[in-house]
């Protein structure tokens, strides 16, 4: 009787170590597979682009534009540094084609506009994309402007990218609402938006 009964907890205590073995292998293999992360396609390395201004025939006109954009679907923040301009207000815009060779820059086209809008300042909700208002010029020539837009972009391919478009600053002040240029003048200096 003793020994059936040490029989009995034996087979029942191997039956018990089975059993648990066999739920922990099932567990095991009924754990669904960690999914792997969604990759973030808003997200990448942060996109420069810059323009070097060259002067027409008759000015002094020197400087760059540069372009930043954090995420491909995000605002990008332009910073202009003007030297050697004349003093006041000086209407700049990104213009559609990045050509500087004609002698007064017309070469250049007009006003980057692709959604088809009035000209208008950069506070405006209505305004062609190149729009970036005026940038003040100091005693000494100099000036700096900064702004961000979300019309444009400076992913390649896209409509409203700006890569490979001009930069013109103008002799005159934008009057921000003047069509289709805001009578900023003629275009006294010109540069070409390459990435990078």
């Amino acid at each position: 009787m003793r020994l059936q009964r040490i029989g009995l907890i034996l087979i029942l205590g191997v039956a018990v170590l089975i059993g648990c073995g066999g739920g922990e292998e099932a567990r095991e293999a009924a754990a669904p597979e960690p999914e792997p992360m969604a990759e973030d396609h808003s997200m990448h390395e942060m996109l420069t682009a810059s323009a070097s201004l060259q002067s027409r025939e008759g000015f002094s006109v020197s400087g760059s534009v540069a372009f930043e954009q954090m995420e491909s679907d995000g605002p990008v923040t332009i910073t202009a540094s003007i030297q050697g301009a004349p003093v006041g207000s000086r209407g700049l815009h990104i213009h559609e084609v990045g050509d500087c060779s004609a002698e007064d820059f017309t070469s250049a086209g007009g006003h980057f506009n692709p959604a088809g809008v009035p000209h208008g300042g950069p506070a405006d909700s209505e305004r062609h994309a190149g729009d970036l208002g005026n940038i003040e010029i100091g005693e000494d020539g100099s000036g700096t402007l900064e702004l961000t837009s979300d019309l444009i972009t400076l992913v390649a391919g896209e409509p409203t990218s700006v890569l490979g478009r001009g930069v013109i600053l103008h002799e005159g002040t934008d009057d921000l609402m003047s069509q289709p240029t805001g009578a900023a003048g003629g275009r006294i200096a010109c540069g070409v938006i390459t990435a990078g």
